[in-house]
């Protein structure tokens, strides 16, 4: 029988395309058997909606060679990079059968980014920080000064580029969690993240995200695997995509004048009296790009402020990201993925299920997650091209694709 080799990775899919087919065959092609991805839900880290239903891009993900996919849960999936990594590792580990953890980086070189993430997380370069960051800079400019100091230029470096920052909170949390995953990174080629232009077949995900903005489903087609194009297609025949973050500005703006100080002041990740330039900014503007201008500085950088005024609309909780994720929720799965579903279950470490509704039966931090998940949910789906009325997260059928 064929040794099984387990590769988890972490994503938003927001959309899948050419690039994530080639880090899952990349994956494969270095000895992963089986593929199981945490991926954001309805909303993700870069702050506000995602382009499609978490369903829809977890069943693209699995036409195109993941085995199963695992919902990362909203508190831990619009958070800071950090908080992010802590959320998807914490479930990846606790799945008792991941020996790999796979990501992609600018610099393909982990050993590198072990360097990077060790020096992060060393005393010194945490007191150094805190002291950078009374210059007014942005957390991530000030831990790189920092790294730069202590450590030198190469290793400060890594940090200057998003997916290598990304694969460094990886690293941190396997060596917090003391977990014992293989980091493998696959290098990124093509397109830069968040560029404007695609690189032959590569696209980054937000020049797609603009393509669905302005034109259709169908702009998507050079940029990502057919089998993925189908489940778009059919989504979108659905009703279910695009979805047009645009269509809940004005439910956004009437939700955020609805607030006081001290409701912004209960946010997760707001520090230092950012309620009081947010409520000023929310009275003074009429537009939420106003807005996201008006409270942006060099202090604070964008998608933190979009992070902050999106989890004000939806309420979330502060609580909830001190506490880990209680469960693993099945977006989608084939039968690859159904032997780990089978591994997972008899580990008994974390819950695993596809349905909402059984994991809020189990109480406690279940209960809480599921109904704040529920409720997101029914928020998101007033911004699809077909509005769907409320319990959406509880009717969603799943099958063996």
């Amino acid at each position: 029988m064929e040794k099984k080799i387990v590769a988890g990775i972490v994503a938003e899919y927001n959309p899948f395309h050419n690039g994530h087919a080639h880090q899952i065959e990349a994956t494969r092609a270095a000895g992963a058997t089986h593929i199981v991805a945490v991926m954001s839900g309805n909303f993700t880290q870069r702050g506000g909606p995602a382009c499609a239903p978490k369903f829809v891009r977890a069943n693209a993900a699995v036409a195109c060679g993941a085995d199963l996919i695992l919902e990362l849960p909203l508190p831990y999936a619009m958070a800071t990079a950090e908080r992010f990594a802590y959320g998807a590792l914490s479930v990846l580990g606790r799945l008792g059968c991941v020996d790999v953890l796979s990501f992609g980086s600018e610099c393909g070189d982990v050993d590198l980014l072990v360097k990077a993430a060790e020096a992060v997380l060393s005393s010194y370069c945490s007191e150094y920080t805190k002291t950078l960051l009374t210059e007014g800079v942005t957390y991530a400019r000030a831990r790189q000064k920092a790294v730069e100091t202590l450590y030198g230029a190469e290793v400060a470096e890594v940090l200057s580029s998003p997916n290598n920052t990304l694969a460094v909170e990886y690293l941190r949390q396997i060596i917090l969690q003391n977990l014992k995953i293989t980091p493998f990174t696959v290098r990124r080629e093509g397109a830069e993240h968040d560029s404007r232009s695609p690189c032959g077949r590569i696209a980054s995900a937000s020049h797609l995200r603009n393509l669905l903005d302005l034109e259709s489903v169908e702009s998507l087609e050079p940029f990502v695997p057919s089998a993925a194009m189908a489940v778009y297609r059919s989504a979108a025949q659905a009703g279910l995509m695009p979805f047009t973050s645009h269509s809940l500005h004005t439910s956004l703006l009437s939700s955020l004048r609805m607030m006081d100080e001290a409701d912004f002041a209960s946010l997760p990740d707001l520090s230092e009296g950012l309620e009081h330039r947010i409520y000023d900014a929310v009275r003074s503007s009429v537009s939420v790009d106003a807005l996201l201008a008006a409270v942006k500085t060099k202090r604070y950088t964008l998608s933190r402020i979009r992070r902050l005024i999106w989890n004000a609309y939806l309420r979330t909780p502060a609580r909830l990201i001190q506490v880990p994720p209680p469960y693993a929720r099945v977006l989608s799965f084939n039968r690859r993925g159904m032997e780990l579903l089978s591994d997972i279950g008899a580990s008994g470490a974390i819950p695993v299920s596809h349905s909402l509704a059984k994991l809020e039966q189990l109480g406690g931090a279940c209960e809480e997650f599921a109904r704040f998940e529920a409720k997101s949910s029914d928020l998101y789906v007033l911004g699809l091209p077909v509005v769907q009325p409320c319990g959406s997260d509880y009717r969603q059928k799943i099958t063996v694709r």
